[in-house]
């Protein structure tokens, strides 16, 4: 089903509305644009190829008009939005992709041919993925090595007290992302899902922290 038609120019749109956009992607809609204009040289030579208005101008130097420059500015501030929302959504959406593309309005198979078309959009949309992993490392490393607090209950009446949990499972994987041996020998996992109980969870995870902790000052 075809999105409707929300093509816009950048005066059209309100500073405040971009400037907000901006502030949480951490770029500006006017870099993005002018990405986009270098990027017609991708367009091979045609009739119309030197015209300002039309969408298959290949020349970066044309002042853009009518169809061209709708299409652009349009196309930087969806690609602002999408960066915007990708990085720095709601919690519950945060690093959701299709939550992005969704709010830009735009299809997933638009997204990709954007990616395709704009190296700096791409390269943007990787660094975020990257981040992602990161927190999705910082949160594994709390959940196994650092514990989380889980209140107890009675006759399921929380009693204000708590209990640190660890989660073995994530322990292992997390191992298995930073040290070779764990891939292999080192620890067992059995069809339960739980580490092998011969193992020293405690050292296990003294010996993550170390390393994580190399890991971090080398970098």
């Amino acid at each position: 089903m075809a999105l409707p038609d929300e093509r816009k120019l950048l005066k059209d749109i309100g500073p405040e509305t971009i400037a907000e956009y901006e502030r949480r992607a951490g770029i500006s809609v006017q870099i993005l644009l002018d990405a986009v204009v270098r990027d017609r040289v991708r367009h091979p030579p045609s009739p119309s190829c030197l015209m300002s208005h039309s969408p298959t101008c290949n020349d970066p130097s044309v002042v853009a008009t009518g169809d061209l420059a709708l299409m652009e500015e349009t196309r930087a501030y969806k690609m602002l939005q999408i960066i915007a929302e990708f990085r720095d959504g709601p919690p519950e959406s945060r690093f959701s992709l299709r939550h992005a593309y969704n709010t830009a309005g735009i299809h997933r198979q638009t997204l990709i041919g954007w990616r395709l078309d704009h190296k700096l959009f791409d390269g943007i949309m990787d660094s975020i993925q990257e981040e992602m992993v990161d927190t999705m490392r910082a949160e594994a490393y709390r959940r196994s090595v650092v514990g989380h607090d889980e209140p107890l209950t009675h006759q399921g009446v929380k009693t204000g007290d708590t209990v640190k949990k660890f989660s073995d499972s994530l322990l292992q994987f997390t191992l298995m992302g930073y040290d070779a041996k764990f891939r292999s020998k080192d620890v067992n996992m059995n069809v339960s899902g739980h580490l092998d109980s011969n193992i020293n969870i405690e050292g296990l995870r003294d010996r993550l922290a170390q390393r994580l902790n190399s890991r971090s000052k080398a970098e």
